[in-house]
């Protein structure tokens, strides 16, 4: 058993920092250890079968129904779990420009713990922006606008899906224009989950595509009830 295991098995969570799992390496938190880490501040379950009516099962802003749910503001509440997961998301060297722009959903703590770690090591200038809720919950609304010529990272904790809040917050920095051009999106991240957004500026030549890192647990099945 690894030495985080340990740590979370003894209760001793709050003791875990990013120099234990390697933060100048490529080394990352594994799966099994971040299940550990969920379980022990009862943030997640998971069941086999499809989701039914009858067990326990998360409802999904697409209308469809998880087996499995994860409640990543019980973990992030915790300044101390919130570095954690930041320092995970930044590991290794996955963005060829500089990252000027944090976004991230203003009700997201890891949005702001991500910005002032690159703010630590890699650009003292980099601005964090939050994007609020409209009038119907959804995350929309940039007060402070973004300059075109900036290089954004979209931050989230989970992502599930590819039409969630992460998609709406794409919109709402490509909406963002100036003389005609967008911020450009650097790359869409998230501390947990697996989907694939779409990142494009809007102009020829700066479209592009990312598959987000594979998130700790299996993808969720859905089904739609009636």
């Amino acid at each position: 058993m690894s030495k985080i295991l340990n740590l979370v098995k003894a209760g001793k969570v709050f003791e875990l920092h990013p120099g234990t799992f390697g933060i100048d390496s490529m080394a990352k938190m594994t799966k099994e250890e971040m299940v550990a880490i969920f379980d022990y501040f009862g943030a997640f379950w998971k069941y086999e079968g499809e989701p039914c009516s009858e067990r326990p099962h998360a409802l999904l802003k697409n209308s469809k129904h998880s087996n499995e749910f994860i409640s990543c503001k019980k973990v992030l509440k915790y300044p101390r779990m919130c570095e954690l997961f930041a320092n995970e998301v930044l590991k290794g060297q996955w963005w060829k420009d500089n990252i000027d722009v944090v976004v991230s959903p203003a009700y997201s703590a890891i949005g702001y713990e991500v910005a002032k770690e690159i703010s630590k090591t890699r650009n003292q200038k980099v601005e964090y922006v939050p994007v609020e809720k409209d009038a119907n919950g959804n995350p929309t609304i940039i007060r402070s606008g973004i300059n075109s010529f900036k290089n954004v990272l979209i931050i989230n904790e989970l992502m599930t899906t590819k039409s969630g809040s992460t998609w709406e917050i794409k919109q709402a920095v490509l909406a963002c224009k100036r003389n005609g051009l967008s911020p450009k999106i650097n790359d869409c991240r998230a501390s947990l989950g697996r989907t694939k957004i779409e990142r494009s500026g809007g102009q020829k030549g700066r479209g592009l595509e990312s598959e987000c890192p594979p998130g700790i647990f299996a993808r969720p099945r859905f089904r739609r009830f009636a």
